[in-house]
């Protein structure tokens, strides 16, 4: 069975195409990967633009010939927080579901949290995945396939930069306070920060153990454009970031370079998607400020996630209805 699962969220638009050849065991055909910035003003307007829609659109067109090409038979996609937010976000579903050819589902972000998990995980070891996107953050912790903590913050890479670092690149100084204050108040709503959670640890820690968190699996365009500058990478090598290990010290100095870099310089640096660039700070800080809180000094970059998670989905579905 050929399956295609579709993530559609603020920033990007992904798919990925997939044959199951049982045992839990999938041949990967196609893995795509356009941007789409529909949340872009959605925090002001609560509106997806009809400029965002045109570029969804034009992704879309092109991913419904991909699955004719492909002769996929089964699907669906999910959307997260831009059109979980907007108020016109069911008609965008609806049109771009009608473009593709299979059903588009707005998720919450606890299902959300969910499906990375499981399309990042590899291992049954204790882990923690965290899912950096344009308008939340998604941290879940679980292992043998079983989630024990799942949690969807509104903080991404779009959000943040929209309501903090709105001057132009270079931030300033109090801009990049601002964020980061944003980022550690938000980060306090996790579980792991109460204190019935973090067994006799003091109410006001400032991070947790690793032993209660396990391995920090990052999922995302922060996480894979970041393996890609620490490697000094040229052109994007999916084989060379998929299950890089980024450091903490590495991450905290690549931070600081895309915060105090142009933009125009940041364009320049061909590990930086020309789309991405103005958004990439942000979602640095949100991934430093993390693995502080964790008190994490390394994170292992999966080039996989939310759509993976969808696509593993949709064998159970079939199964269930066929059942």
């Amino acid at each position: 069975m050929t399956c295609a699962a579709f993530d559609i969220g603020t920033n990007t638009f992904l798919m990925v195409i997939g044959t199951y050849t049982g045992s839990g065991i999938w041949n990967i055909l196609y893995d795509a990967h356009g941007i789409a910035r529909l949340g872009e003003g959605v925090q002001r307007t609560k509106h997806i633009s009809p400029e965002a829609y045109g570029r969804a659109e034009v992704i879309a067109r092109e991913y419904a010939e991909l699955c004719k090409k492909y002769n996929v038979q089964s699907g669906y996609g999910v959307a997260t927080s831009a059109l979980r937010d907007a108020d016109n976000g069911s008609n965008i579903c609806e049109q771009l579901s009608s473009i593709l050819g299979f059903e588009i589902r707005r998720i919450s972000g606890e299902e959300e949290a969910r499906l990375s998990f499981i399309g990042s995980s590899e291992t049954d070891e204790l882990q923690t995945v965290i899912d950096i996107g344009g308008g939340s953050t998604e941290y879940v912790t679980g292992e043998n396939n079983h989630v024990t903590m799942r949690k969807s913050l509104q903080m991404g890479a779009v959000r943040l930069s929209e309501q903090f670092l709105q001057s132009v690149l270079p931030f300033s100084l109090n801009n990049i306070i601002a964020a980061r204050q944003e980022i550690k108040q938000q980060l306090q709503t996790l579980p792991q920060a109460q204190q019935e959670w973090i067994q006799g640890l003091p109410r006001n820690v400032e991070s947790v153990p690793t032993s209660a968190i396990g391995r920090i699996i990052g999922v995302g365009g922060t996480f894979t454009t970041l393996a890609a500058m620490d490697l000094n990478l040229q052109e994007f090598q999916s084989e060379r970031v998929h299950w890089y290990t980024l450091s903490l010290p590495a991450i905290s100095s690549m931070t600081e370079y895309l915060s105090r870099s142009s933009l125009a310089e940041l364009l320049q640096n061909p590990a930086i998607h020309p789309q991405r660039a103005d958004i990439l700070p942000a979602g640095a800080l949100i991934l430093e400020e993390s693995l502080k809180f964790f008190g994490a000094q390394e994170c292992t970059v999966s080039t996989r996630g939310l759509r993976y998670g969808v696509l593993k989905s949709c064998v159970q579905e079939s199964i269930t209805h066929t059942s």
